[in-house]
């Protein structure tokens, strides 16, 4: 019963929304998000190919070492994906207010939603190290967290594997990919990250984990440093991936 007061109490003066639609949730026991776009979350139960995640068609072919039509013959670095949701709608909303409004708190909800993914029981326990995809130092400072890291300690919490957050580290101030066209991000990111110790790598296997994969030039950087280091297999967790 007091528990029930403080909440009214709180919700007289602090009004509980919908981060995404804004619904007030006052008289609901929800929290952050209604039910309604919970159920509206874009979890990918497409096909979608293992190498590169792009959505296969029915007669699309795919396999783990070749990839499919659009990545056979890049040369990626990691060896497999997974992609949990796409960068849409409540997602994409989520994701905004995490990273550009500081909403640290909301880290708890990605994580409940990647580790909804049942495909994590067959991909973690077989890794080794969990890697964060690095933020620049100062970005880092200005933002208070990297969004990548914080998802990778929710991972590590679940399942009980190492983390290593400071080993790969981003040495370049790089622009945001977001508005470069593909040449402009390759170059952006080229040599953009550095290992501290490479040998504490040697021989693993890494879950290489980010919150958003846009054309995954990103992440193919930092696995080409991975395994420049001498790692053995990267397998690349992704919350969220841009619709192409």
């Amino acid at each position: 019963m007091l528990s029930t007061y403080l909440h009214a109490f709180l919700d007289l003066f602090y009004p509980r929304l919908c981060l995404h639609c804004n619904r007030n949730l006052n008289n609901s026991f929800e929290f952050n998000i209604c039910s309604t776009c919970k159920k509206q979350i874009p979890y990918r139960d497409d096909t979608y190919c293992i190498r590169c995640g792009i959505t296969l068609g029915p007669y699309n072919i795919s396999n783990m070492k070749e990839g499919c039509a659009v990545c056979k013959g890049r040369y990626l670095h990691f060896e497999t994906i997974t992609s949990v949701t796409y960068y849409d709608g409540v997602i994409k909303t989520l994701i905004h207010k995490f990273k550009y409004s500081r909403q640290k708190f909301l880290s708890e909800i990605l994580n409940d939603i990647i580790l909804a993914d049942q495909r994590l029981k067959e991909i973690v326990p077989n890794i080794d190290i969990i890697i964060p995809v690095p933020l620049y130092w100062l970005k880092k400072r200005h933002r208070g967290f990297n969004q990548s890291e914080l998802l990778s300690r929710g991972i590590q919490r679940h399942f009980f594997k190492p983390i290593s957050a400071n080993n790969l580290c981003r040495i370049k101030n790089t622009l945001s990919q977001t508005q470069l066209s593909k040449n402009q991000r390759q170059a952006n990111v080229y040599n953009a990250f550095f290992i501290k110790y490479p040998e504490l790598l040697k021989g693993k296997k890494i879950l290489l984990v980010d919150d958003v994969l846009t054309t995954g030039i990103t992440a193919t950087e930092c696995s080409r440093k991975l395994k420049e280091a001498g790692v053995q297999s990267i397998h690349l967790l992704i919350l969220a991936t841009v619709r192409l």
